[in-house]
């Protein structure tokens, strides 16, 4: 028998998962390495250096003295700001998805490791996730960001859920890891940003190659 949907509480990562984002984030990258004299990078390049946050992209990117960084920070933050989805797309499915599992009573938002500022601003951007999302945190919502449980405690115990009755679902190891160490069920999305054999070797409990095995995922895992 199928767990009571209200009680279900589903948490979402956002870029690799929800949304594909990839293309914002490269061109906002080359605009800064352009406006510093550097190499552009390929899409390739950039999926490497996403998923811990902006101020790690930025590390990850440029190696350089702290003095550039700073400055690459935010002419980055600039340029990404005013071109945030310019080019950002759902994943396939997703909008369906979200519809039916919030039909089914679940409660749904996102745990992402970029600002909360900037992670609302994109959910606003799409009906499909504004209208359905109950909640948006960001990397600099808590003290602690993914792969810490931290801010995966701080959810479940502010929509007072117990942790058999909630999932986390992305593409990266911080969020098996995050899931994981607060005690809930996990799902990994092979379609996202990073290797899907990286996300594997953190043995999620399901591993999901679309929507349609995302939600089959849940209702797999939120059993009584």
């Amino acid at each position: 028998m199928f767990l009571k949907r209200s009680k279900g509480l589903i948490i979402l990562d956002l870029d690799g998962t929800l949304v594909d984002s990839l293309a914002d984030i490269a061109a906002s990258l080359n605009h800064t390495a352009g406006e510093l004299g550097f190499l552009s990078f390929s899409l390739g390049n950039v999926r490497s250096f996403v998923g811990d946050g902006v101020q790690v992209l930025i590390e990850r990117a440029f190696p350089v003295k702290e003095t550039v960084r700073k400055e690459a920070l935010a002419l980055f933050l600039v340029y990404y700001k005013a071109h945030l989805v310019d080019r950002t797309r759902l994943f396939p499915g997703m909008a369906p998805l979200l519809a039916v599992l919030k039909e089914e009573g679940f409660r749904m938002g996102v745990l992402s490791n970029k600002r909360e500022k900037l992670s609302r601003t994109v959910v606003q951007s799409f009906p499909a996730l504004r209208d359905v999302l109950s909640f948006v945190y960001g990397g600099d919502s808590f003290h602690e960001k993914k792969p810490s449980p931290l801010p995966v405690r701080e959810i479940v115990k502010k929509w007072g859920r117990e942790a058999e009755d909630v999932v986390i679902i992305g593409d990266s190891p911080n969020d098996i890891r995050a899931g994981k160490a607060a005690g809930i069920h996990t799902i990994g999305v092979t379609y996202g940003f990073v290797d899907a054999e990286l996300m594997r070797a953190e043995n999620p409990d399901a591993v999901a190659d679309n929507s349609g095995e995302i939600q089959d995922a849940i209702y797999g895992l939120m059993q009584k």
